[in-house]
């Protein structure tokens, strides 16, 4: 399996009036053989344009890509032992699917005898088997995008790459299909790289995750490393579900203490205050009087009882959304609203108001300036 490596890699474009547009930034990135790394991010951030430098469809505007060594910028895609998935499967509608899985084969003038090898081989593992004489009208969506993933399969290349291909899926579909691939990559240990803007995917499937926006790198760690220590605000805000409450403020100290105060104390009503554990108060001592954003995942936010390390707030109940095993309460301070992920209860059951508990040693703090992770 093949080790890529991407060495400040930028893509220009030229807008209709002449501009230039960079949608890939100085990107720097490698990927381990048989590893299954994730790109993820907002709509525009690059993830698809690095998908399609790597597998040669756009040019590099500046630096280099390589392959197991080889730099690649001036080979052609046909040439670069690369297959692709993209959203949309385009399957032949003519053809069966055992024809279509050895579609490509075909072109290559691979022996019969071989082509019905791999065929069924890669039938096997995607569930298809019984499908193989069907044309794809006669396959379900889901079943498409597995004759899709299988069209990739039978060509045993170095390299995987999957454009969000299960975007066009219903979310039972696509959530059995993530499973699935996450146990092909486990079956074959290829090297895949996987583009989706669904962080929920992204956390399922990558060994590793790379988040992107405005086409530059924000962090690069495993799947539990990017929620429990993100890097930077828009990292913060973008992994989870729901994402992090971020409350903007500033540092102060009272009586010994460093308090945390939800934009000053000019606010009628006054603002959310928070008194810092000593550990994480000797850690900001030096941001005493300072802006800082304050971040608390909706699980560190709970009810009544307040944790060794916590503290008591009040705030309005918004709404409440009831899934079950838990539920989200929608809440807001003076100037923020936010989310506590609490244990089931019914809407009937939500007061108005509310005493909440916030655990402090789960706390992130962040540099409104430069949006970099303090804590």
């Amino acid at each position: 399996m093949a080790r890529v490596v991407l060495d400040n890699v930028s893509k220009d474009y030229r807008a209709p009036g002449g501009a230039t547009v960079r949608a890939v930034d100085r990107l720097a990135l490698a990927l381990a053989a048989e590893e299954l790394l994730v790109l993820v991010g907002p709509s525009g951030s690059g993830k698809s344009t690095t998908l399609r430098l790597i597998a040669g469809l756009e040019e590099v505007t500046e630096g280099q890509i390589s392959i197991d060594g080889a730099v690649v910028n001036d080979v052609e895609a046909k040439d670069r032992d690369i297959a692709m998935v993209f959203q949309h499967h385009a399957l032949y509608p003519h053809l069966t699917v055992a024809e279509n899985l050895g579609f490509a084969l075909k072109l290559r003038k691979v022996p019969s005898a071989r082509i019905t090898t791999r065929v069924r081989e890669a039938a096997a593992m995607l569930g298809l088997t019984a499908m193989l004489d069907r044309l794809p009208a006669a396959l379900s969506g889901g079943e498409r995008q597995r004759v899709a993933v299988g069209r990739a399969l039978v060509r045993q290349p170095k390299l995987f790459l999957f454009d969000e291909p299960l975007s066009n899926l219903d979310p039972p579909m696509r959530a059995q299909l993530r499973i699935e691939l996450a146990q092909l990559h486990q079956r074959l240990r290829a090297t895949m790289l996987y583009v989706t803007h669904d962080q929920v995917e992204a956390m399922t499937l990558g060994d590793r995750i790379a988040v992107l926006h405005q086409g530059r790198i924000q962090q690069v760690a495993d799947p539990l490393t990017l929620y429990q220590r993100p890097a930077n605000l828009f990292v913060a805000g973008f992994i989870g579900s729901p994402p992090m409450n971020l409350f903007r403020g500033a540092l102060a100290r009272d009586n010994g203490t460093l308090q945390f105060r939800e934009l000053g104390e000019t606010q009628a009503p006054p603002g959310l205050v928070v008194r810092l554990p000593p550990a994480l108060a000797g850690a900001l001592a030096g941001f005493a009087g300072k802006p800082v954003v304050f971040g608390l995942r909706p699980e560190a936010i709970g009810e009544r009882t307040v944790p060794a390390g916590g503290e008591s707030v009040e705030a309005r109940v918004q709404a409440a959304e009831p899934l079950g095993a838990e539920t989200y309460l929608h809440l807001a301070s003076a100037a923020h609203t936010f989310v506590a992920r609490v244990p089931p209860r019914g809407r009937s059951e939500i007061p108005a108001r509310m005493t909440l508990s916030f655990d402090m040693e789960r706390a992130h703090f962040f540099d409104p300036g430069t949006g970099l992770a303090i804590v």
